[in-house]
């Protein structure tokens, strides 16, 4: 294994000037926010007064009668219920197992059912919307700006004179007078609270993580994950054939993980193109997931190698209640497709079956020069199923299994200065059988556990047969040690195999096991998590990978958060010992280390308008990938890859019927295959945009949403930018019937996602959704 050498150094001292670069801003921000939110105007003295909050008897949330006066918010004094780990006992949390686990970043995610019953997931974000905390009897602050909903408590036990809430800092007028002008600058004006709904508070997160919520799939009429994930700004898509097959970058990088309710789908194969392990095409369909998260940034600690670029969780429905659906649509192309879902319980049983069929003849894109209707054909099936049987009060067993059959064409294509022209049809055949049994306990409290076997199949027949199958054993638990620390642990054991006839291995082997464990210790408003995974590979042998993440949330509208992990991510099988007459795996392939870090932020700027973003930066040596400049294809182990980039969302609540949202992604890449760092000009979307308008008013809804890509090597890509636009609209005569028109790529947008492979030109689909 290549010895860090001189790199130690330098990601010891990335790691720290980022994590101190992070505390300092984590501080002046939350300083900033709190004066700018906390402040009351104090006439005669001349700098910043600050009231300890020992010195009132508001410290800890009671008024001058020693209680906690309810005026209509819920009492959630900051700093209990934002900083752990865990659920915080003032919210209020689902007794759903699956939806009390945890979110990718380590957090628990009982709070993202709650974000969607109260309405916040009307753009997909993952946050919770709650009353802020109301303590004391409320005094005048007509000159304060602060008309959102303060507070105010007595000066001293048993006394009745009006003071300053604990924490607020009193300011001359002059400062006052400038913080008021900035105030008035936001688009939603805090004099405003009182006629628009409570602000939603900010979760304590750690990561940058949004949540795409069922509601959110079927108001844009999504049907596969891929089209629900092209919407998050920064996600983008690595495609072939559309439909044939797909791997989804996040932060510029395709070493992402893929979760189905927190058990890897990773194959142990790897991609044919890329540095991916799950096909998006192999996915289960939207009628069986409740939510998507998706997390950027390293996740090594919790989900080990392949967690590079970040994590998605796709978490499944629950049959809760008797409910019988059928969506049947038809689209260009010769597309129809038909998914049929039926769910119940009966006392302690509960299920859920979703079945689908989709059909298209063929594919087409502008500046085709061939028009030949043979590309890109599909015929799919799948079904889902999901059983849950409760045991006890606190125990239950959940039963999964997951089909597809798959047959079609895959294409390959040339370009010229006319257009792209087909070159050769190929046959695909792809059957997935996936199953798993879940053993969950502790389900009734806020660190719920669980053990797990579950087993992965897949054969592909695409020129070659490939054959893969990965099982394994799962357990995690969590610990609430007391308000300030809480402890997830867990272990694995997995085996991967595979064969390949065609390129000669068969039968190749490899097991891994695991323990890992993360503490999340809070420290007033900062929460600090570190952890460490140990690993133990039959090929490697024994390696570690760190992590430590913190957050400090200001207040319930802003927090700021930084990670910092170790990456070891091993070769696949097919770099390994994928040999034929044209490709060279390479058996002494040496893993791929190093380091990622990322810092970002959440900000509420008011109840209707939120604000997110992030920088990030991943540097890997003994990067892999397939050299195809020679007469054959061979892995090999380049110097080193750096990545950089940053975001930013903005997400706007006009009123009950309209709302929009816009983000922006940048990242840069430089690959060293010997000659020093340069830049790689294989990415396909170096400025990403994405914006969407959407409106829902009584039976109807409908949206249009924008993606962008700029700053592409036209030398490389058919051209150097792009601009999609998809729209959608729905009609619903009763509570269970929709009918749906969308067009995807309106704009008949001619280009390419992957190298010579053409994207889908304009195409139309109508449908109906019935619910029994």
């Amino acid at each position: 294994m290549k010895p860090w050498k001189g790199k130690r150094g330098r990601i010891a001292a990335g790691a720290s000037v980022s994590l101190h670069a992070a505390v300092y801003l984590a501080l002046a921000a939350g300083g900033f926010f709190t004066l700018f939110q906390q402040y009351t105007r104090q006439a005669g003295v001349t700098e910043v007064m600050v009231y300890n909050a020992e010195d009132l008897a508001g410290a800890g949330g009671r008024d001058a009668a020693g209680t906690d006066e309810d005026l209509g918010g819920a009492a959630d004094p900051e700093g209990r219920a934002e900083a752990s780990g865990a659920m915080a006992a003032g919210e209020v949390a689902s007794t759903n197992p699956d939806e009390m686990g945890t979110a990718a970043d380590g957090m628990t995610y009982g709070t993202i059912s709650q974000a969607r019953r109260e309405g916040g997931a009307s753009t997909g974000a993952g946050t919770v919307s709650r009353p802020p905390a109301l303590a004391g009897k409320p005094q005048s602050v007509s000159q304060s700006g602060r008309d959102s909903g303060g507070t105010g408590r007595a000066a001293g036990p048993g006394k009745n004179e009006a003071a300053a809430p604990a924490g607020t800092l009193q300011v001359p007028d002059a400062v006052a007078d400038i913080l008021d002008a900035l105030r008035k600058k936001f688009p939603i004006k805090l004099s405003e609270a009182k006629t628009v709904p409570p602000t939603p508070a900010i979760p304590p997160s750690q990561s940058n993580t949004t949540v795409i919520t069922a509601e959110n799939m079927e108001a844009h009429q999504d049907t596969t994950v891929q089209q629900a994930l092209q919407r998050v700004t920064g996600v983008t898509v690595n495609e072939m054939v559309p439909g044939i097959s797909s791997y989804v970058k996040l932060n510029g990088d395709d070493r992402v993980l893929i979760l189905v309710d927190g058990q890897s789908l990773a194959n142990a194969q790897g991609s044919g193109y890329g540095r991916g392990s799950v096909d998006l095409a192999s996915l289960p369909g939207i009628g069986a997931i409740d939510h998507i998260e998706v997390t950027k940034g390293s996740g090594s600690v919790r989900y080990g190698s392949g967690a590079v670029g970040g994590v998605i969780n796709i978490v499944t429905k629950k049959g809760d209640r008797r409910e019988s659906s059928l969506d049947a649509y038809t689209g260009s192309w010769g597309m129809h497709g038909y998914t049929l879902t039926d769910s119940g319980r009966a006392g302690a049983t509960s299920w859920l079956v979703s079945g689908s069929l989709e059909q298209r003849e063929y594919y087409a894109f502008p500046h085709g020069a061939n028009t030949d209707h043979s590309r890109g054909d599909i015929s799919k099936k799948s079904l889902s199923l999901r059983l849950d049987q409760d045991l006890t009060d606190q125990t239950s067993l959940t039963v999964k299994a997951y089909h597809q059959d798959y047959h079609g064409h895959g294409s390959t294509y040339k370009a010229n200065p006319a257009g792209w022209y087909l070159t050769a049809n190929k046959p695909i055949d792809r059957l997935v059988n996936d199953y798993s049994v879940t053993y969950h306990f502790k389900k009734q409290t806020a660190q719920p556990g669980f053990l797990r076997y579950f087993n992965d199949y897949q054969r592909t027949y695409w020129s070659n047969h490939y054959f893969t199958r990965t099982q394994g054993l799962e357990w995690q638990d969590n610990w609430q040690l007391d308000s300030h620390q809480h402890v997830t642990a867990g272990a694995e054991w997995t085996e991967d195999m595979g064969t390949n006839y065609e390129a000669h291995y068969i039968d190749k082997k490899r097991h891994n096991q695991a323990f890992y464990a993360e503490d999340a210790l809070t420290f007033g408003k900062f929460t600090v998590t570190p952890g460490l995974r140990w690993d133990n590979s039959s090929t490697y042998g024994v390696h570690q990978t760190p992590r430590l993440a913190m957050n400090y949330k200001a207040n319930k509208d802003f927090n700021v958060y930084t990670s910092w992990g170790r990456v070891f991510s091993p070769p696949r099988l097919n770099d390994q010992f994928y040999i034929t007459s044209t490709s060279h795996g390479n058996e002494n392939l040496q893993p791929e280390e190093g380091y990622t870090q990322t810092l970002g932020f959440q900000y509420q700027a008011g109840p209707k308008t939120s604000l997110e973003g992030s920088i990030f930066h991943s540097n890997l040596e003994n990067v892999i990938r397939w050299n195809r400049t020679s007469s054959y294809s061979e892995a090999e182990n380049l110097n080193e890859e750096d990545k950089r980039g940053f975001e930013l969302t903005w997400k706007q609540k006009v009123n009950d019927k309209w709302d929009y949202e816009g983000g922006y992604s940048y990242i840069r890449t430089k690959v060293d295959k010997g000659a020093g760092l340069t830049f790689d000009t294989t990415y396909n979307q170096p400025n990403g945009y994405h914006a969407g308008i959407h409106y829902h008013s009584g039976k109807w809804q409908a949206g249009a949403d924008m993606t962008a890509g700029t700053g592409r090597n036209d030398t490389y890509y058919r051209n150097n930018s792009y601009v999609v636009w998809n729209v959608s609209a729905s009609y619903s005569p009763d509570a269970v019937t929709t009918m749906y028109v969308k067009v995807n790529n309106l704009n008949d947008e001619a280009y390419d996602l992957y190298h010579n492979y053409p994207a889908a030109g304009r195409n139309w689909q109508v449908g109906v959704k019935k619910k029994f």
